[in-house]
């Protein structure tokens, strides 16, 4: 088997950059080690209304709720809301994922792009030390695939990455455990998507309720690995929804467990390799979403493949417009994210509850981040030196 390029992983960040390499006129191979594009879920299944304006999806039939904006309760229950342009890239639609994950499949099967399911990536194939394709294994049966091209979108510390020796292992301080319900009978009548922080409710994370129809809704907790231990993301998960009422009486239609990276980005190039999507770590380390970083980043990195087939190069150098692009747009936020992450980590229940006492009442249509920092500072002048590291990356 012999193709320009190999996708190993047939998620959002897969199936785009396969798209956009096939467009370009790439020969492109995906491989998925499931049975199924999409399954099993493992997502809190929010994502911005932005991803309209991408044109990589058709039809409607993948969004199960169209939401308002967000909500963000403070561990004293002081509640801050949020428009859907406002709220960042988790808020704006609640999706069907594995319905929104086969439809970005479809488009890059209509492209061109060959899908082979239940094939798993073993290893990476070398020949005079240079990469030249992937050794996989589909049921019992192990083959070669030739490719002048290796990307890897194979998840959460990419076993691609890592045997094309990049460091793709994280440390627990930049790992989220999650777990979520998704549970029928509920009784929700909110159109926005809501958000709980405090130490107790969920250490280094939060809480999310993500409302999927009249009686159904996502509920999910992620807690950061480093303030984690074994069965606590449930256990803390199961109490909050049996304080609450309206979660109570629900029942569980699915169960879902997972990890989701909250780190800077990594090398994401290593000769003819390319790492994409949660691979090369290019989620949002606040909040733990990727959805339409993954996009994005595709979207780059097929468009640069693209160039180099046409080139026939297939080196670093040909690559790296990919990561130098990334660099001057989504990396600058994902950076300065990171940074902020490591600021609330460390803020007390009562720090936050000052903040969200703060902005309760804040016009956020007339928001950016130094006027929300003067708005913070206003009120509590006692925050001043706990903002100063953030004042100082609003000039990022």
């Amino acid at each position: 088997m012999k193709y320009d390029v190999v996708v190993v992983g047939s998620g959002p960040a897969g199936s785009v950059t396969a798209r956009f390499a096939a467009e370009s006129g790439a020969k492109v191979l995906m491989v998925e080690r499931r049975q199924e594009v999409g399954a099993p879920v493992l997502c809190g299944e929010g994502i911005s209304k932005k991803v309209d304006e991408f044109k990589v999806l058709e039809g409607k039939r993948w969004i199960a709720n169209n939401m308002d904006g967000a909500r963000i309760f403070s561990p004293d229950g002081t509640m801050v809301k949020l428009s859907a342009d406002m709220a960042g890239s988790e808020t704006g639609y609640v999706l069907y994922r594995d319905i929104f994950d086969q439809e970005l499949a479809r488009g890059a099967i209509r492209a061109g792009v060959d899908l082979m399911l239940n094939t798993c990536a073993v290893d990476i194939l070398k020949e005079n030390g240079k990469i030249n394709g992937i050794k996989a294994k589909q049921f019992d049966e192990e083959f070669d695939v030739e490719a002048d091209i290796v990307v890897g979108a194979d998840g959460v510390e990419s076993k691609v990455g890592r045997w094309g020796g990049m460091k793709t292992t994280l440390k627990p301080y930049d790992l989220e455990t999650c777990v979520q319900y998704t549970l029928s009978n509920v009784e929700l009548d909110s159109a926005y998507c809501d958000f709980y922080l405090g130490k107790k409710i969920a250490p280094g994370g939060y809480v999310w309720v993500f409302p999927k129809g009249k009686d159904v809704a996502n509920v999910g907790i992620g807690i950061l690995a480093s303030l984690s231990k074994p069965g606590l993301s449930l256990q803390l998960l199961d109490k909050f929804i049996d304080a609450r009422p309206e979660l109570k009486k629900g029942e569980p239609l699915r169960f879902l467990a997972g990890a989701v990276p909250v780190a800077e980005p990594i090398e994401a190039i290593r000769d003819n390799l390319l790492l994409v999507g949660d691979a090369a770590r290019q989620v949002d380390p606040i909040t733990g979403g990727g959805l339409m970083a993954s996009i994005e980043a595709g979207m780059l990195a097929g468009e640069t493949i693209g160039n180099a087939v046409d080139e026939q190069r297939f080196d670093e150098e040909m690559l790296s417009p990919y990561e130098e692009k990334l660099e001057n747009t989504l990396y600058k936020k994902l950076k300065r994210n990171y940074a902020v992450k490591e600021i609330l980590i460390n803020m007390e229940d009562k720090t936050l509850n000052m903040l969200a006492d703060s902005l309760k009442d804040y016009k956020f249509d007339e928001l950016s981040t130094l006027s929300l920092l003067k708005a913070l500072v206003s009120k509590h002048p006692s925050l001043l030196i706990k903002l100063k590291p953030l004042i100082k990356l609003s000039k990022i």
